[in-house]
């Protein structure tokens, strides 16, 4: 049976992401993942949870692929080619990141807020 993130789970996880960047240009079919990523992350919800987390839309006039990019809290990133994947495969891959950071911070019992 496949992981299912709740809305609570999210917007706990949430605040291991403090950045997120999203490149597509606008008329470009192949952007429909970055740009429905970008309305998602956009939500009052996470913007409460976690008011560190930066949401930075890229504009490009310019042919090139879409992507999309996550900063999490400890340094590390995760890219996507968002033309490959679903909204909701990227957003399983992060959350996946994000769950393991918060058993590794519960294990050496550091809190995300203090970071």
């Amino acid at each position: 049976m496949p992981l299912k993130v709740t809305k609570e789970m999210s917007t706990h996880l949430i605040k291991y992401v403090r950045t997120i960047d999203v490149s597509f240009n606008p008329f470009d079919n192949r952007t429909r993942s970055a740009r429905e990523l970008l309305r998602q992350m956009n939500a009052t919800r996470y913007s409460r949870s976690n008011p560190k987390l930066k949401v930075n839309p890229i504009v490009s006039g310019r042919p090139d692929a879409p992507w999309v990019k996550f900063g999490f809290v400890d340094g590390t990133e995760k890219r996507f080619d968002s033309r490959e994947f679903l909204v909701d495969e990227m957003l399983m891959d992060v959350w996946r990141v994000a769950m393991k950071m918060d058993d590794d911070f519960e294990l050496e019992g550091k809190n995300v807020e203090d970071m």
